[in-house]
């Protein structure tokens, strides 16, 4: 299940600022710098290349699963252009989070201490695995 649609160029109505073009809008929602169609279309093809990369890994298709995780990959770009967000600032997020589950993991495993009154004394223990 290989897509090709990717040669496909952000569309011209892309800016990269968010913010409402008007000073003083007041109560206003801010304009989005994109036509509601482009964010359709490009959320629409995240899903397909999502869905196609689940189907590819149920069928244990390893060549569509490294395209399609791709072909995903760079429609989650296409909607952090749309949104005027800097790919640094998400790799940067998703590093964070990956840093603080490891952290959590570490503090969760048990100290390397000697036994106190015959037993070792329980860590800190975090009840749930799930990343901030």
């Amino acid at each position: 299940m290989l897509h090709s649609d990717r040669s496909k160029a952000l569309p011209s109505s892309v800016s990269s600022s968010g913010a409402d073009s008007e000073s003083g809008a007041g109560n206003r929602q801010p304009t989005p710098p994109y036509a509601l169609q482009d964010m359709v279309r490009t959320c629409n093809e995240a899903g397909v290349h999502a869905t196609a990369c689940t189907a590819a890994f149920i069928a244990k298709n390893r060549q569509d699963i490294l395209t399609e995780s791709a072909a995903f990959m760079e429609s989650l770009a296409d909607i952090w252009h749309l949104h005027g967000l800097d790919d640094v600032e998400v790799w940067t997020e998703i590093l964070r989070r990956i840093e603080v589950g490891e952290l959590f993991h570490r503090l969760n495993q048990p100290p390397h201490r000697k036994r106190r009154e015959g037993r070792i004394p329980r860590p800190w223990r975090i009840s749930t695995s799930k990343l901030p």
